[in-house]
């Protein structure tokens, strides 16, 4: 996990390999914007390159990591207040 935070602290971009909840595989270069630990499990909020959306991924299922030497930019529409908004209309959106 020390090696994530860094990583959102400084900006970088990370490549991974995750098994989805189906259990397939898949390779994503992410930017990792946070870590949030749900009473069991620890998950990493990102921005994921392939789907250019907002991802939340489950530490448990990240099979590889590997943190990049390339940054990526504090852009509009893509930051960790960016992200929490989407989240919390998606909640209100699924409460009506």
């Amino acid at each position: 996990m020390g090696e994530l935070r860094s990583a959102v602290d400084r900006r970088n971009k990370v490549v991974i390999t995750y098994t989805r909840a189906d259990g397939a595989n898949s390779k994503r270069i992410i930017r990792p914007l946070g870590l949030f630990f749900w009473g069991t499990v620890w998950t990493l909020g990102a921005w994921c390159e392939l789907r250019q959306a907002f991802r939340n991924f489950r530490l448990d299922r990240i099979e590889t990591l590997q943190v990049c030497d390339e940054r990526y930019p504090n852009e509009p529409g893509r930051t960790l207040e960016d992200m929490i908004a989407y989240e919390k209309k998606r909640m209100n959106d699924e409460t009506l």
